[in-house]
């Protein structure tokens, strides 16, 4: 009996969610980033107790419900296409890290400058000539 109840107010939160949510932007790319940002100055804030600090973390708590609450979604979704187009390079960046530190002890990854492909190579064969597999572009890399 206790079981039904728990998973009817189950059902009822979820719906009531989805009610709240209907027609709002939700969580994205830049709202999901701004609430890590916040939630580090939280922490950051817990140790310095800076008012600065305690203020900034207030400003981009409360821009991160603005964007999920906002109603106006070709707009936000206008922003967040330009935060994911500024923070391509890095992101790149940050996929390629756990491919590395996996593949260490057989492989070196180089980023081609033309193209910026990334190209796995074997570990340990010398000097050797890499040839770009997307755009053809040849450079030498030690190995």
């Amino acid at each position: 009996m206790n079981k039904d109840r728990l998973r009817q107010f189950g059902y009822m939160m979820n719906s009531a969610m989805a009610k709240l949510f209907y027609g709002r932007n939700g969580l994205d790319s830049l709202a999901w980033t701004c609430n890590m940002a916040a939630l580090l100055l939280l922490v950051i804030n817990i140790f310095a107790k800076s008012a600065v600090v305690y203020f900034i973390w207030i400003a981009l708590f409360g821009y991160s419900l603005f964007r999920v609450y906002s109603r106006n979604i070709p707009k936000r979704y206008a922003e967040n296409q330009k935060f994911l187009h500024v923070t391509e390079a890095p992101r790149k960046f940050l996929r390629l890290v756990p491919l590395q530190w996996r593949d260490r002890k057989v492989s070196r990854y180089y980023i081609c400058r033309s193209c910026h492909q990334q190209i796995r190579v074997p570990r340990g064969k010398g000097r050797i000539e890499i040839r770009c597999p997307k755009c053809g572009e040849r450079f030498i890399k030690k190995t």
